[in-house]
């Protein structure tokens, strides 16, 4: 009996490529808006939609098949000059994108895609009505569609005929090209920017049925770039060479063109392929769990041959130590991804907030090419929402409002993400009418938090702080964005249980920023081992300045509180002991840690200093995190279990 084809396997494929596309289509639409003629935007929205419409046929989803290919046809009339990507144009586009994200999201559950008539109605609704000389057939490729891939099947619209002056490219895809009419299309459209198409070999119609071929032909009137045309089809993935010659010379005496000799086809510049795997994330965790135990295994092998004179031993164990540091390295690289692949869909959320508020927002983001640990990226995202939504909400103006105050018309939020020391910063920042505090202090008497004289006394951090607070919110009416009061307690839970920390500036009038420390990993760290009364505790090394020795001299008081000088600076003396309620030992000297947490430093007193170590973090049980100075625990080489200090609630006490 044949061998029944795992469907579950393919669809995973479509769900990966078209979430690929679908992210290319949500930026180029936002993109597009702010630059209508934008031909290469349009190319790109074409060539995404298109893909995503030649992978559905494959797999029989007929309802993400149709809408795509309504896409294609505005798409196709906007490129033809026909309309223009704004007002209900571009309000249809988005339906149809945001069609296809929920379909594909269906798959991605194991359900069948549902039909949206609403959406394909609404598109078909925007073309150019047709004329008579120009119907359309039920499944054949819409005129929109030949003027976009740029050719006809027999000479093209003004009667050309292949001739002398021609010549013929022939593309051979490689075997494992799975999508060959989607890439037919894409190699097409990349020969027409620079000549003109005359006729191609599967034509349109065959192409449009996903016709199976293993070569394209393409006759050109060749223009004066076709050389650079040709090195970006040879470069393209699924390329194995082609071919090229005048039409009507044999063909064994073309040209042929490959990655291996580009520069025989006046290529100077050799364009770089790197070939990739995609891998589940389940895997990688299992990888990074399994790295996990070999750091631990390791720390114990070199903790027993240290004790031993056994040249041998520490000689392999030295290997291991390297080869074990390389292999970690490796595994938590395959984890990080761009910061810009958590704040791509951000744009098209607050275009569509703003709109419904009446409110224009424009959105700037500046990542830096952070990269940050995969489990950290996603859990980041629901926070970040919820301080965009507050921002467009609470923070930014109406049009009016801004206009009658001075401020240009168009509010401003900035995502700007920094590289902190073993921490990532990003702040969130609006330009709109900043924390009115006397709301918070009606609101909080509403709601019995404080009486009166307590809100009137309270500090400005004490009311930032019940922002935080679930149910807590100064709006009086419930909207579909804000009112309940579970938007900024999801930020602050959301961020802690990472292990970062939040921050708020606010001036009435001028704006608000929101500043989210985070780490770039959970996995593992360098840290320094220290020994408080006979436990031993691990310090995050990009939290510690350095060590120092101090003589209890050299220990003043300022208003009852312990401090020490460092180079000038004065600062305060945490006794770690008194900390976690030990008994106090009297000493002549004692040994500090100097920490560092955002702006504020302080000198931590610990009995040992043992030394600098990797470890692996492991979460403590849900009743321990919250115990203060205490973010996660390890296990050490010697088989003993170490807590993780939390330096940022220490210093913060």
């Amino acid at each position: 009996m044949p061998k029944e084809l795992d469907m579950n396997k393919y669809a995973r494929m479509f769900v990966s490529e078209s979430g690929e596309c679908l992210r290319i289509m949500n930026d180029s639409l936002l993109e597009l808006e702010n630059d209508p003629g934008n031909k290469e935007l349009i190319d790109k929205l074409f060539r995404s939609a298109h893909t995503i419409k030649g992978m559905a046929g494959m797999m029989g989803y007929k309802a993400v098949q149709d809408t795509a290919h309504e896409i294609e046809n505005v798409l196709g009339a906007i490129r033809d000059g026909h309309l223009q990507p704004t007002g209900k144009i571009s309000e249809a586009l988005f339906e149809g994108f945001d069609a296809l994200d929920v379909m594909v999201a269906s798959v991605e559950k194991g359900e069948p895609p549902q039909e949206r008539p609403a959406v394909v109605q609404g598109l078909i609704t925007v073309l150019p009505v047709r004329s008579e000389e120009e119907p359309v057939e039920a499944g054949s490729v819409p005129a929109t569609e030949k003027a976009a891939v740029g050719r006809v099947e027999k000479g093209d619209k003004h009667g050309k005929k292949p001739t002398k002056e021609t010549v013929t490219v022939v593309v051979k895809l490689g075997r494992r090209c799975s999508l060959p009419s989607a890439r037919a299309t894409v190699i097409i459209k990349e020969l027409a920017k620079s000549s003109e198409v005359v006729e191609s070999n599967p034509t349109e119609a065959d192409i449009e049925k996903e016709a199976v071929f293993e070569e394209l032909s393409v006759v050109l009137l060749p223009g004066d770039k076709l050389q650079e045309a040709l090195k970006r089809v040879v470069a393209m993935s699924d390329v194995e060479h082609l071919l090229v010659g005048p039409t009507d010379v044999s063909r064994d005496k073309w040209q042929k063109m490959g990655r291996q000799d580009q520069a025989s086809a006046s290529v100077t510049a050799e364009v770089a392929h790197v070939q990739t795997v995609k891998v589940g994330m389940d895997k990688l965790d299992d990888l990074l769990d399994n790295v996990g135990e070999l750091v631990i295994g390791r720390s114990r092998l070199l903790q027993k041959a240290s004790t031993r004179d056994d040249y041998e031993l520490l000689e392999i164990s030295a290997l291991i130590d390297k080869l074990t540091s390389d292999i970690q390295s490796r595994v938590l690289g395959i984890r990080m991804i761009p910061l810009d692949m958590v704040m791509s869909r951000f744009p098209r959320m607050v275009r569509d907030i703003a709109k419904n508020e009446g409110k224009e927002v424009e959105l700037v983001v500046e990542s830096g090419n952070i990269e940050l640990d995969r489990t950290v990226a996603d859990k980041i995202a629901e926070p970040m929402v919820h301080l965009l939504r507050n921002c467009v909400d609470h923070g930014i103006e109406t049009v009016e409002e801004r206009t009658k105050i001075g401020k240009r018309p168009k509010g401003l939020i900035r995502i700007v993400a920094s590289k902190q020391q073993d921490h990532v910063l990003i702040e969130v920042s609006d330009d709109g009418k900043g924390i009115d505090f006397e709301s918070v202090k009606h609101a909080a008497v509403a709601k019995g938090v404080m009486n009166a004289s307590q809100a009137e006394s309270a500090s400005g951090k004490d009311l930032i702080d019940l922002l935080f607070r679930a149910g807590f919110s100064t709006k009086t009416v419930v909207t579909d964005v804000s009112g309940r009061g579970v938007g900024l307690d999801v930020v602050k839970r959301s961020v802690e249980e990472l292990g970062g920390s939040i921050m708020v500036n606010s001036s009435k009038g001028a704006g608000t920023t929101f500043s989210l420390w985070l780490p770039f990993t959970l996995a593992i760290i360098d840290a320094m081992l220290i020994g408080i009364h006979d436990q031993t505790y691990a310090v995050p090394m990009g939290t510690i300045v350095e060590t120092h020795k101090y003589e209890m001299s050299e220990v003043k008081l300022i208003r009852s509180r312990e401090v020490v000088q460092l180079r000038g600076e004065v600062l305060p003396l945490i006794r770690m002991r008194e900390f976690f309620g030990l008994e106090k030992v009297e000493k002549d000297s004692i040994n500090t840690l100097v920490v560092q947490s955002r702006d504020r430093r302080a000198a931590l007193e610990v009995d040992e200093l043992i030394g600098h170590q990797q470890i692996v973090v492991k979460s403590l049980d849900q009743r321990l995190r919250r115990v203060r100075g205490i973010s996660g625990g390890t296990i050490l080489g010697s088989g003993k279990i170490a807590l993780i200090l939390d330096v940022e609630s220490i210093i913060g006490g």
